[in-house]
């Protein structure tokens, strides 16, 4: 397998600190893709569908 030296552009280590000024650009739903996609990279179900939480652990109970 060859690493894909395409995807990334040369940048300097300012340059690649200073990605909220690209967060800043961009809408809201495209916010919300890459927190998305991030999500699924940090929990390991990338190209995978969102999974379903797990609703057993939690119970209800009455306050008196």
């Amino acid at each position: 397998m060859k690493f894909d030296k395409t995807a990334f552009k040369i940048q300097t280590f300012k340059q690649a600190s200073n990605h909220q000024e690209e967060y800043a650009k961009m809408s809201d739903e495209e916010k919300t893709e890459v927190w998305k996609y991030l999500m699924s990279v940090a929990f390991g179900f990338v190209g995978k569908p969102w999974p379903k939480m797990d609703k057993t652990h939690f119970h209800i109970r009455i306050r008196k």
